[in-house]
């Protein structure tokens, strides 16, 4: 599934803005009658296809057992609200893994314009997570821009692109950055533990290449400067036996950079063919948990995705990758992705 979703010229509600995404990630048949917040006549489904994840629950009882429907009371102010999905991993249906979208402003929930992707090892239907991954949030005496950075934004003039399927969520604030929860490639090691092989990658503002030192929800009271946070779930050192919840696979962006961390600018400048004429770079997307004995783990194979340079295209322009085609998003000035969206 591929939703165009524009925000239009005045901000909306991070928590509707959830609750539009949520209803569409796990429709039979999306389309734009099911958006609240985001503008039904602007936004465009580009691509019908189910994204196949399924609602779990909420921290709100108003959105349980199901999203409340358009027009719903909104929860009041300073406290935690979720929406909590899970999908089946491609090796064994019956292994889940688990995302949510959380409010990050506490403020006051009317006005809050900015919410963040996670994923865990484990929910219920009370949106009670299991070794959530990292984000930010900010409790009612502060303001909404100190968690910009690392956070999906959705205020006036803002445009989100939510690409989804079984295997993954990727939301890309167009010319900004992108949060994603990625399947991986299965491995030997995640069949013996019975673990579902997943990732986190938020780089909410792609010109940032530094990491916010956390793996779990964290409670800031002033801005954040850093934009790179990233996790994978459920990891075992095979050596010792020691299991982590949430684990860095960046190991403080010392590990996993280039293919997986976009810890620079610059990357993958524009190269050239056997007759000179310009030819750009894309990159797989792939990590490996290799000291703690995990083989590499592919992204790009399980999920229709390459890093690419910013500026190369126009979001939407098809792009050749391998004689298949791959739709650019422009994901601001630090790198852009080639997504195929069925």
């Amino acid at each position: 599934m591929y939703a165009k979703l524009v925000v239009g010229g005045s901000s909306i509600m991070a928590y509707r803005a959830m609750r539009d995404i949520g209803r569409l990630i796990t429709s039979a048949t999306p389309s734009t009658s099911l958006l609240e917040a985001f503008s039904s006549v602007s936004s465009i489904i580009v691509d019908d296809t189910p994204a196949g994840w399924t609602y779990v629950g909420s921290v709100n009882a108003d959105d349980r057992p199901s999203i409340a429907a358009a027009g719903a009371a909104l929860p009041t102010t300073n406290t935690h609200f979720n929406l909590v999905f899970s999908a089946p991993t491609d090796y064994d249906p019956s292994v889940l893994k688990y995302i949510a979208l959380n409010i990050v402003w506490r403020n006051s929930v009317t006005t809050s314009t900015h919410f963040a992707l996670t994923g865990a090892s484990g929910a219920t239907d009370q949106g009670v997570l299991t070794n959530e991954g990292p984000r930010g949030f900010w409790p009612n005496t502060e303001t909404v821009n100190e968690g910009t950075n690392i956070s999906t934004r959705c205020a006036a003039g803002d445009i989100i692109h939510l690409i989804a399927n079984e295997r993954h969520i990727t939301l890309i604030n167009e010319q900004r950055g992108l949060s994603a929860v990625w399947e991986t490639s299965q491995t030997d090691v995640h069949t013996f533990y019975g673990t579902a092989p997943f990732v986190q990658y938020n780089h909410c503002n792609s010109s940032i290449v530094t990491r916010q030192a956390i793996l779990a929800p964290t409670n800031y009271t002033i801005t954040q400067d850093n934009s790179i946070m990233a996790a994978a779930f459920n990891v075992y050192n095979v050596n010792t036996g020691v299991n982590s919840g949430v684990h860095d696979p960046t190991s403080g962006m010392l590990l996993n950079t280039g293919y997986f961390a976009q810890s620079t600018i610059t990357a993958r400048q524009t190269s050239i063919n056997t007759q000179g004429l310009p030819r750009y770079q894309v990159s797989p997307v792939f990590v490996h948990m290799g000291s703690l004995g995990y083989p590499v783990q592919f992204i790009t194979g399980i999920v229709p995705i390459y890093w690419t340079a910013p500026d190369i295209a126009a979001t939407g322009d098809n792009i050749d990758v391998n004689g298949d085609s791959y739709t650019f998003f422009h994901c601001g000035t630090g790198f852009g992705v080639a997504m195929q969206t069925g």
